[in-house]
């Protein structure tokens, strides 16, 4: 037997094979039992014409007939114990099966989130790396063209080393853009972005050690495309302590891993089951940030889902799903990777209804 015949579902394949079998084996006895059960009343029929000649044959149809009952009795009672058996078997395998699969779903859902996880721990290093650029410090404590131009080529050249990201910006303190990596591609220089969260959030750190962060969103700075945004002040003298002279933020291309994730993540569960599949990333408020079923994008997931959800860190239930449908959902929260933890979740649903 091929190892992938060792399923759940083969199991249970199995298992109703041999109640089939044990049926009609029963049912073939029964009509075996019912022809030496007329053998028996015609052969006693026969004794009795033939008075007291017939007196032993008689006896032995008697026999007979005895025999026919306890058969009759020991194959009901077979039957029953086995369609029992059976039955509690197809039952356990069932519980097995589910519970196998809801483990199954969990462990890709927490393969996911820490994929996305370790991913954005590189971008929050990544900020507070290049904000110690000297051609970007340079370019805003002494702000001529030629250092303007000079700090945008070198975003430009991180830009062709690192193609996850859209666009490098570089403002100053006032939240007005100063140089761009792309310009032939985003005109922003000159956009004022002191109202956006990455900016706010940066400018409220302490240090270079610390990094702004805007969630996901559709940024007008690189044509609406759905982003994040690290960012970090710079420092004079690229110092985690000196003294502020701008922010650096890093526009990191959402869709290039968020919806990677997610369908990735489908395609190796839809290989493994002939249900329909789905997988979820989402805030800790559920709302959905990426998903393999686009409709799902930006909109919050269930309540009760999530209620479920929130009771633990991993694991799987049974539930009403988005749109209303049952499923069985695998969950995981952001275990982090090193110094880094988004706090978000991953969900993987297999349609049950």
């Amino acid at each position: 037997m091929d190892r992938h015949d060792f399923t759940p579902e083969r199991i249970s394949e199995l298992a109703r094979s041999i109640n089939q079998r044990l049926g009609d084996s029963i049912g073939a006895i029964e009509d075996v039992n019912d022809d030496i059960h007329v053998l028996s009343i015609n052969a006693k029929i026969q004794a009795a014409r033939a008075g007291t000649a017939g007196a032993g044959f008689a006896v032995v149809a008697d026999a007979v007939r005895k025999l026919v009952t306890r058969t009759q009795g020991i194959t009901s009672n077979l039957q029953a114990q086995v369609e029992k058996t059976l039955g509690d078997l197809m039952s356990m395998n069932e519980t097995l099966s589910h519970r196998v699969r809801g483990q199954r779903l969990a462990q890709v859902a927490s393969t996911a989130i820490d994929i996305v996880d370790r991913n954005l721990y590189e971008r929050s290093c990544d900020v507070r790396w290049w904000a110690t650029e000297d051609a970007l410090i340079r370019a805003l404590t002494h702000r001529t063209p030629q250092n303007l131009r000079q700090a945008s080529r070198r975003l430009g050249v991180i830009l062709d080393s690192y193609t996850v990201y859209l666009d490098l910006i570089l403002c100053d303190l006032d939240g007005r853009v100063q140089a761009n990596g792309r310009p032939e591609r985003w005109s922003s220089a000159g956009t004022e972005v002191a109202q956006q969260e990455w900016f706010q959030s940066a400018r409220r750190t302490a240090s270079g050690t610390e990094f702004g962060f805007e969630g996901v969103h559709a940024s007008p700075l690189v044509g609406g495309k759905s982003v994040l945004v690290y960012s970090c002040v710079v420092r004079k003298g690229g110092e985690t302590q000196g003294d502020p002279v701008g922010v650096l933020g890093i526009v990191f291309d959402w869709d290039a891993l968020g919806t990677v994730v997610a369908d990735r993540a489908k395609a190796t569960l839809a290989t493994e089951t002939e249900r329909a599949v789905n997988v979820v990333l989402a805030y800790p408020d559920a709302s959905v940030v990426a998903s393999s079923d686009r409709d799902l994008q930006g909109t919050r997931l269930n309540l009760k889902l999530w209620d479920t959800i929130e009771q633990k860190k991993m694991g799987f239930f049974d539930g009403p799903g988005p749109g209303g449908a049952q499923v069985l959902a695998g969950f995981a929260v952001s275990a982090g990777f090193e110094t880094y933890q988004t706090g978000w979740y991953a969900l993987a649903m297999e349609d049950r209804s």
